[in-house]
C-alpha cells in the first residue's frame, strides 16, 4: 500500500482517507468521493501521495469548471430540446365550430365588403 489518499477541508489539517496498492484504484476512489461531496455541497480537496511524495491534487471546483467548459462547448453544436409548446390552443371545441377561426373571420369580412 504505497498510494495514500488524504482529504483536506479548507486550510485545515489533512486526514488520511484511504490507502491503495494501485494508482488507478486511488484515482477512481477520489472521483467517486468528489462526486458524492459535490451532491452534498462539501468543499474538500483530495491529495494523492505515493509514499510521502505528492503526485496530484483533486479539487471539486477545478473539476466542475472543467465539466462546465465541456458542456458549454457541446451546447452550440445543435443539441436542442425536443419539446416546444405552441401558442395555439389545443382545447376541445364544440361541434359546429370552424377548425380555423382566422379563415372564417376573413371570409365574413370579405362578404361584408361586397
Amino acid at each position: 500500500m504505497h498510494f495514500k489518499v488524504k482529504k483536506q477541508f479548507g486550510r485545515g489539517k489533512e486526514t488520511l482517507t484511504a490507502q491503495f496498492a494501485d494508482q488507478a484504484d486511488a484515482r477512481l476512489f477520489i472521483q467517486v468521493r468528489l462526486a458524492t461531496d459535490a451532491k452534498m455541497k462539501i468543499e474538500a480537496v483530495y491529495k494523492l501521495y505515493e509514499f510521502d511524495d505528492l503526485i496530484e491534487e483533486f479539487d471539486a471546483e477545478k473539476l466542475q469548471s472543467a465539466a462546465s467548459k465541456e458542456e458549454s462547448g457541446s451546447q452550440g453544436k445543435g443539441s436542442t430540446s425536443g419539446f416546444r409548446p405552441t401558442p395555439f390552443s389545443t382545447s376541445p371545441k364544440p361541434s359546429g365550430m370552424p377548425s380555423k377561426w382566422s379563415s372564417s373571420q376573413d371570409e365574413d369580412e370579405d362578404d361584408s365588403k361586397k
